[in-house]
């Protein structure tokens, strides 16, 4: 009997494992990339949520600079969420984006970061955040670049689709996908980036 149940066990472990159903969490996979198209599948507990189209780099993958138009390859993880819209129902840290919020890209302490200028007092230059609608209607921030290498590029995030075919390296898909993945996801959300 115990051979039995043993063998069984082996059995569903090598079928779940073909299946590819063995991937436990919350996962955001971008593959297919043709271009600055590629398409996007979003698995929860090894259950597909959905499969969409999505717009990354103007000059596709691989990033490795900053301003290249690249989107970065690898795993990258979720830091916050964001948005000029209320929070749809995530439990991700939201930050309400006002006038006064930036995306920093300058040589400076705020460099990839998501900074509230009026209370940080920096002037930046970057990204002024309230302004990029649709596309950052919501968002979410991710942990690319966490040393902060100037040369490396900032602020790589998953966002709202805009009139353009293509971002500056962020990943955008259609709004309604992007709430449904802050409701359905939270920090341990895993975003991989590959061909």
């Amino acid at each position: 009997m115990a051979k039995r149940v043993r063998f069984c066990f082996l059995t569903l472990i090598a079928t779940l494992t073909l299946t590819g159903c063995t991937e436990r969490g919350q996962l955001l996979e971008v593959y297919d990339v043709k271009g600055s198209e590629a398409t996007a599948r979003l698995t929860v507990d090894g259950n597909v949520v959905f499969t969409t189209s999505v717009y990354i780099g103007k000059n596709g993958i691989g990033k490795r600079r900053e301003g290249d138009g690249k989107t970065p390859t690898g795993t990258l993880h979720a830091k916050s969420a964001f948005g000029v819209k209320a929070n749809p129902g995530t439990t991700m840290p939201y930050i309400y984006i006002t006038p006064s919020t930036f995306a920093c890209d300058e040589d400076c302490e705020y460099y990839n970061r998501i900074i509230d200028t009026a209370k940080v007092h920096h002037r930046c230059k970057g990204e002024e955040m309230h302004n990029i609608v649709p596309q950052y209607n919501y968002g979410i921030a991710t942990d690319y670049n966490e040393k902060c290498n100037r040369k490396a590029g900032s602020n790589i995030f998953v966002h709202c689709k805009g009139t353009k075919a293509y971002t500056e390296g962020c990943i955008a898909m259609d709004e309604d996908r992007m709430k449904e993945l802050l409701m359905r996801c939270d920090r341990a959300l895993k975003i991989k980036i590959s061909k």
